[in-house]
C-alpha cells in the first residue's frame, strides 16, 4: 500500500523532502511504498485504492486550496470516510479544519472556511510568535505533552493549535458577540456533547476576542449540523487530543485525532516529521533550539512512528516511549 506525499502548489520543498526521507525511514518496506502526489493526480482519483495514508505536509494551504480545488478536497474526504487515513502537519493541518484563522489582523493574515473539514473547528496560529516566510526565524522549540507521556520539544514554525467549536463558544460567551453576516448567519452549527447538551457556534470565530487562560480542551464531540448547505458533512465525526502546548497557558491542543467516518485524520500543529540529523544547525534563528530537537530526538521518532501506526502504517519497531 502507498504511503503518500502531496508534491504541488502551497507544499514546502524542505517539508516535503524531510517528510519523504522520514518515512522512508521508519515505514516497513514490505508492506508500504512512500511517493509522491500532484494535484492532478489527486483530483483523477485512481490513487484511491492503493493507499494507505495521504499526508499533506508545511507549506501555505492557500497553495493545496487552489491546486487541490474542491474536487480534488471531495477526493480525500471520500477516501478517509470510506477508511482510509490522512495525516496533516502544519500547513497540512491548518487545510483540514473547517476554519483557520492565521495572523488575524496582521500582515499575513489568512482566514476563512476550508474543504476537507476533517477537525470540528477552527485552526488558530501562529501558536507562537515570529514566523516569516521564506526564513528560519520563528523557529521555536516547543514543549509538547503527547498522551500522558513525558514531555519533548517539537520543532515549531507557524503552526496552529486546535479549537473546537464547543470550546470556541463556552470563550464567547464572555465578551461580546459580533454582530453576524447573513452567510455566517446561515452557517451556525449544532454541536452536542456525550452528555447531550445542544449549543450553536458561529462558524468565524475572532480569536483575539477569546479571554487569556480559556480552556481549549473539550470532551468528545459529535456534531450535527444545522442551516449547512450540505448535513452530510458533519456526520459521525468526533475527535480527541492526542497532544497539548505544555507552555501556553491554556493547554491548547497541538495533536488531534480526529474520526471521519471510517477513517482517521490526525492534524499536528508542530513539524514532528523533521528529523535532527537534517536540521540546519549553523542557522543563527536555530541555534538555541538545536539542544532542544537533539535531547528531543527519540521521543520526536517515538511520535512519529505512533502517530503513522494510527494512520494504518506498519513501521519498523519503535523505541519504548520515553
Amino acid at each position: 500500500m502507498s504511503v503518500l506525499v502531496y508534491n504541488g502548489k502551497g507544499s514546502d520543498a524542505e517539508s516535503r523532502k524531510f517528510l519523504f526521507e522520514s518515512l522512508n525511514a521508519v515505514i516497513d518496506k514490505d508492506h508500504h511504498t512512500v511517493d509522491y502526489i500532484t494535484p492532478q493526480a489527486i483530483k483523477e482519483g485512481l490513487w484511491l485504492k492503493n493507499c494507505s495514508v495521504i499526508i499533506f505536509g508545511g507549506g501555505y494551504d492557500r497553495g493545496f486550496e487552489s491546486a487541490v480545488g474542491r474536487d480534488g478536497a471531495q477526493k480525500i474526504r471520500e477516501f478517509v470516510i470510506n477508511g482510509g487515513h490522512y495525516l496533516g502537519l502544519c500547513a497540512g493541518a491548518y487545510w483540514a479544519c473547517d476554519h483557520i484563522e492565521f495572523d488575524k489582523g496582521g500582515p499575513l493574515e489568512v482566514t476563512g472556511e476550508r474543504f476537507l473539514k476533517f477537525f470540528p473547528g477552527i485552526c488558530v496560529g501562529p501558536a507562537f510568535p515570529g514566523f516569516q516566510y521564506n526564513s528560519k526565524q520563528g523557529v521555536q522549540a516547543v514543549p509538547v505533552r503527547y498522551g500522558k507521556s513525558e514531555t519533548f520539544h517539537a520543532y515549531m514554525h507557524g503552526g496552529g493549535y486546535f479549537m473546537p467549536y464547543l470550546d470556541a463558544k463556552k470563550s464567547m460567551e464572555q465578551v461580546p458577540q459580533p454582530k453576524l453576516s447573513k452567510l455566517q448567519h446561515n452557517k451556525r452549527i449544532l454541536v452536542e456533547t456525550h452528555q447531550s447538551t445542544a449549543i450553536s457556534a458561529p462558524l468565524a470565530l475572532d480569536s483575539s476576542k477569546i479571554p487569556r487562560g480559556s480552556s481549549l480542551l473539550s470532551p468528545h464531540l459529535t456534531l450535527q449540523p444545522r442551516e449547512t448547505s450540505d448535513l452530510s458533512i458533519y456526520a459521525e465525526q468526533s475527535h480527541k487530543d492526542l497532544g497539548i502546548y505544555c507552555s501556553l497557558e491554556s493547554k491548547a491542543m497541538a495533536i488531534v485525532q480526529c474520526s471521519v467516518g471510517r477513517g482517521t485524520a490526525i492534524l499536528s500543529g508542530v513539524h514532528l516529521e523533521f528529523p535532527f540529523h537534517l536540521l540546519d544547525k549553523e542557522n543563527p534563528h536555530m541555534k538555541s533550539c538545536i539542544p532542544h530537537f537533539s535531547h528531543s530526538e527519540d521521543r520526536r521518532q517515538f511520535v512519529f512512528k505512533d502517530i503513522l501506526k494510527q494512520l494504518g502504517v506498519q513501521v519498523r519497531t519503535c523505541k519504548a516511549a520515553l
